[in-house]
């Protein structure tokens, strides 16, 4: 146990290297909507208001088109600024990167190192999520963090300008605590929120001082914090975990619509938790529901009045009941390729088809605007892999002994189960429901739920191990080594792939 600490040290330290060298390298716009994210993010510190409006010219196809066919050739990007569909997301990604907006030149790299740090701590979150979970099993814990750091496509994904390394972030941040809240651990979720606390409030000065954020947002933000902080109700109880939470799902309100699942999970992770507090009551007698509806608003409100400022911005920009942007921003790409277009002219088996395999390998890597994919042998060491992570769950559940727990012990672990199978089982649907209206076969819409399918992954090669050598040591940092792998090839596919074949 002792070689856990170091191997995680080095696992952050090559995750931290790569990570840097995929935001330096990669060649400037060739990541998936990088200039609109850019753009939001240049408006934010030109013009130092709270956020862009979307609006018809926004998006152009041919030139965006026309730059792609191009590898984005510097002779044809005088209009580049024009591109700014992305203008209707949630601003606080935006807001963070606009700050360094004009360092190193146009500010490019410097943001996306800024998204290479919020990735280092899905990585954490990840380890430490597992490492709860699965206490006796350090080299899975590892392997899962292994495989969120080094996945190719993730990597190249984290290391762009886009709000996805952030809400991730949070989404990682929520699991986590939610974990903890759900097995008992009072103290580390206590070690986290004084951290959280620290961070969220220097950030906040700093976006204060730079007039990024409106002084009313702020001071919302702080009463909120103070509340929790002070209000003995909450604070002298489990609540303040609850709150906690409420204030990290505001975040994401103000974030990235992807993450607006965990708005019905935390709820759900409550009742679970509290579902044996009054033993001695009947489920549904007045003392018991007063006491879940308490909880449930330390949760709603500070979240709710998060989300809120946002949605009433946009309910005065957009109109009733476009509190998201969507409906506008589907009018201004309403040239887009949509899935109905493409069943009419393709058929519902070639579209079945094309779902499935490009998701596949473009979750794996399919670099650039999807114009770079893998070699076809890379492809099926990937599909072998997942396959045999697959095999290893049904050996784990079907054939090895299941390890006994305490009753109380057993529940708590099925709880965070069940919020972890809802995350997944949430991001696809929303996966599946956005490619029926557009096609975006793009497996990064995944990842979303990466946490999940990397402690899923991760647990299918160590059952491996626990079925063929079940008594070495050594083998129990096989998760590790197998997905550790993955980052000489993101280190090869960076300099003999990406980088030469989408230079301009």
């Amino acid at each position: 146990m002792s070689r856990e600490r170091p191997l995680l040290i080095l696992l952050m330290l090559v995750y931290a290297a790569l990570g840097s060298l995929f935001a330096i390298l990669t060649p400037a716009w060739q990541i998936p909507d990088e200039p609109a994210h850019y753009n939001y993010a240049r408006q934010l510190a030109e013009h130092r208001r709270c956020c862009p409006i979307i609006e018809p010219g926004d998006w152009d196809q041919t030139y965006l088109e026309q730059l792609k066919a191009a590898r984005f050739a510097p002779d044809l990007l005088d209009n580049l600024e024009a591109i700014q569909y992305e203008d209707h997301q949630p601003p606080l990604y935006y807001q963070v990167v606009s700050l360094v907006y004009g360092w190193f030149g146009d500010g490019l790299i410097a943001m996306r190192l800024i998204s290479v740090l919020f990735g280092a701590g899905v990585v954490l979150c990840t380890y430490a999520l597992a490492r709860a979970l699965l206490p006796d099993r350090p080299g899975a814990a590892l392997g899962a963090a292994a495989f969120v750091a080094f996945l190719p496509q993730h990597v190249a994904m984290i290391a762009a300008v886009n709000n996805d390394s952030l809400v991730e972030l949070l989404i990682g941040a929520v699991l986590l605590i939610t974990t903890y809240f759900l097995l008992g651990q009072t103290t580390r979720n206590r070690w986290l929120g004084v951290r959280f606390l620290i961070t969220a409030l220097l950030g906040l000065t700093v976006l204060l001082v730079a007039r990024r954020i409106p002084s009313s947002v702020g001071a919302g933000f702080l009463a909120l914090i103070a509340v929790g902080a002070l209000v003995p109700s909450i604070s002298r109880t489990k609540g303040w975990q609850i709150w906690m939470l409420g204030v990290l799902v505001g975040l994401i309100f103000t974030t990235k619509a992807t993450g607006y699942f965990l708005a019905a999970l935390v709820p759900l992770a409550i009742l679970l938790r509290y579902r044996g507090t009054f033993r001695a009551i009947r489920r549904w007698d007045t003392l018991y529901l007063r006491m879940l509806g308490i909880k449930l608003m330390y949760f709603l409100i500070p979240a709710l009045i998060l989300g809120g400022l946002w949605w009433l911005r946009n309910f005065s920009t957009y109109g009733f009941p476009d509190f998201l942007g969507l409906r506008m921003h589907d009018l201004v790409v309403a040239d887009q390729l949509r899935t109905a277009d493409f069943i009419a002219a393709s058929g519902s088996g070639v579209y079945l088809n094309e779902w499935v395999w490009t998701t596949f390998r473009s979750f794996w890597g399919q670099f650039g605007w999807m114009a770079l994919p893998l070699q076809g042998g890379m492809y099926s060491v990937f599909l072998g892999l997942t396959l045999f992570a697959v095999i290893g769950l049904l050996i784990d559940r079907l054939v090895l002994p299941r390890r006994t727990f305490r009753r109380e012990t057993a529940r708590r672990r099925r709880m965070v189960w069940i919020i972890l199978g809802l995350t997944l089982a949430l991001t696809f649907l929303a996966y599946v429901y956005y490619n029926s209206v557009f096609v975006q076969f793009q497996g990064r819409y995944l990842y979303p739920a990466l946490i999940p399918i990397a402690l899923l992954l991760a647990l299918g090669i160590d059952a491996w191990r626990r079925w063929v050598l079940p008594g070495a040591l050594w083998a129990q940092w096989l998760p590790l080594a197998v997905f550790g792998l993955l980052a000489p090839l993101d280190l090869y596919l960076l300099l003999r792939v990406i980088r030469p074949l989408l230079l301009p």
